[in-house]
């Protein structure tokens, strides 16, 4: 600001850091004809780090936010289908090795010289393969991109059709149709979602998530411990240490797996929000991950113990209806709503910089920048409400998408782009090259071995994965209704909708 051009010295760091907030607010309105933000963000102005304001441990909070979202829910029937031994194993292995890809990704956005002003998925592809061919770069761009945007977008699709469902089940006497829920859902999560311009806004929803997420694992499982799951169980029901594993199956519960745990096509978006980039491992692998490991187990192993083999659909819709199936869908509605909010603060960036790039700087308080801002905002969340109402499936979502483009933006792109740079940049960690131990030399072997295993894993489950799941979705599309249908199976509480409900056999009468 005081010298454009150079970069910041020793002094003007102080001097900027004494600033307070209303000082750099008027400065930033004075600036505002030259395109402040756009030179903030310019790698000239040495001054991108004082508007990065998440620390270690709300960083942490974002991460588990973002992991932890819809999958979580779904975690029972993962366990089901491989059986509790194999199931909690598998749980632990995915979990080490989503820590681990997002680990090697960071890497990359570190220590690749190319990569140090990446602030985005395709802006880190794009460094990483600054040496490489021309056609190699775009077709890596491109694929990237796509498959991160479609990824997000479905996402946010699941997260607000989850979140019609939450209200529904909220207020089940109220026999309102699930396509108004919907939108009764993005009118409450209107108001935050045009204020958030990045995922540190709302620091405070950031925590309330991770609550919530707790409430809505835990409510389901203090239920049945306290009044027991005979009544809710379905008949035959039961617990097996190995299930009799078919590929379908086994395909399906590793789709869950990769889905509900993964984080990469946020993590660069996530690194640059952080005061100390250098600190991302503590937050993730030490704080997060522990916390996800607990979550994860208590939700799949948990629910899988209590319902038996035959569980099916979210955990809390199990729930026979009463308080406790009211509170959880409170806690899942909560949790749907601020994670999409956190997601779709990165979709909506990523389209406001295509479709007005001098405008749209996250610091730019200028009329035209906000006004763009809210007609993307409200766009997005009037073409997730309408995609909501023609799938409105959840467990095939889920499959769906944890084997499609799950697998090439979460593992297959973070790992080619750690081969590249390794590739490019072969002594990147170790300024001596004859130094390396024999020990270390060993580790990266181990390493290659686990990225080859994780390789093998990600293409088994795009080739094979995707084909079962479109299979599975062909076959039962006939049971999930018209586009814009009522849904209100699970939302009301009548014979006609909600007769295979938790609870409601002693209520309504069998079919004759």
């Amino acid at each position: 600001l005081f010298f454009p051009g150079t970069l910041a010295t020793q002094h003007q760091h102080q001097l900027l850091e004494a600033m307070s907030e209303e000082e750099w607010e008027e400065t930033l309105s004075d600036l505002s004809e030259s395109d402040a933000g756009s030179w903030i963000e310019s790698e000239h102005s040495g001054l991108k780090e004082f508007f990065r304001q998440n620390g270690v441990c709300l960083t942490a909070g974002i991460i588990v936010a973002d992991v932890v979202g819809a999958g979580i829910l779904a975690m029972p029937l993962a366990v089901a289908n491989f059986g509790l031994v194999p199931g909690s194993i598998a749980l632990v292995v995915f979990l080490a090795a989503n820590v681990h890809i997002s680990i090697v990704m960071w890497r990359v956005r570190m220590f690749c010289p190319t990569c140090e002003n990446a602030n985005t998925y395709t802006a880190l592809v794009r460094g990483a393969f600054a040496s490489a061919p021309v056609w190699q770069r775009h077709l890596m761009v491109v694929v990237t991109g796509f498959c991160q945007k479609s990824f997000i977008l479905g996402m946010l699709v699941l997260y607000l059709m989850s979140a019609g469902k939450g209200f529904g089940m909220m207020f089940y006497e109220t026999q309102i149709c699930l396509p108004v829920w919907v939108f009764y859902a993005a009118l409450l999560l209107f108001p935050f979602a045009v204020t958030a311009r990045r995922m540190g806004t709302w620091q405070s929803l950031v925590w309330i998530n991770v609550a919530t997420i707790i409430g809505t694992v835990l409510i389901p499982l203090a239920y049945y411990a306290l009044y027991g799951t005979e009544k809710f169980r379905l008949s035959g029901s039961k617990v097996e240490m190995v299930s009799n594993l078919s590929s379908r199956e086994m395909l399906s519960s590793a789709s869950i797996y990769t889905f509900g745990m993964t984080s990469q096509f946020l993590l660069v978006e996530i690194i640059a929000e952080m005061k100390e980039p250098l600190k991302m491992p503590i937050a993730y692998a030490a704080v997060s991950a522990p916390l996800q490991l607990v979550m994860f187990a208590v939700a799949g192993i948990g629910g899988y113990l209590c319902m038996g083999n035959k569980v099916d659909g979210m955990m809390n819709e199990n729930l026979p209806f009463g308080g406790a199936f009211q509170l959880a869908a409170g806690c899942m509605l909560t949790h749907m709503l601020i994670s999409y909010l956190i997601k779709g603060v990165v979709l909506c960036k990523s389209v406001h910089r295509l479709a007005d790039a001098k405008y749209a700087d996250a610091s730019d308080n200028r009329l035209r920048s906000w006004i763009v801002w809210i007609c993307i905002v409200s766009l997005m969340l009037l073409l997730a409400w309408f995609l909501a109402n023609i799938v409105p499936f959840f467990g095939a979502a889920v499959d769906l998408l944890g084997a499609s483009v799950t697998p090439i933006s979460c593992w297959l792109v973070p790992l080619i782009l750690y081969m590249r740079m390794c590739w490019d940049y072969p002594d990147w960690d170790c300024e001596d090259p004859k130094s390396s131990s024999r020990c270390s030399r060993f580790l990266k072997s181990l390493e290659w071995v686990a990225i080859g295993l994780e390789c093998t894993l990600a293409l088994l489950l795009l080739l094979f994965g995707t084909g079962s799941s479109l299979r599975t979705i062909a076959k039962e599309w006939s049971t999930y209704g018209e586009p814009f249908e009522c849904h209100c199976e699970g939302l009301w509480k009548t014979c006609s909708c909600s007769a295979s409900h938790a609870g409601m056999v002693d209520i309504c009468p069998l079919p004759t």
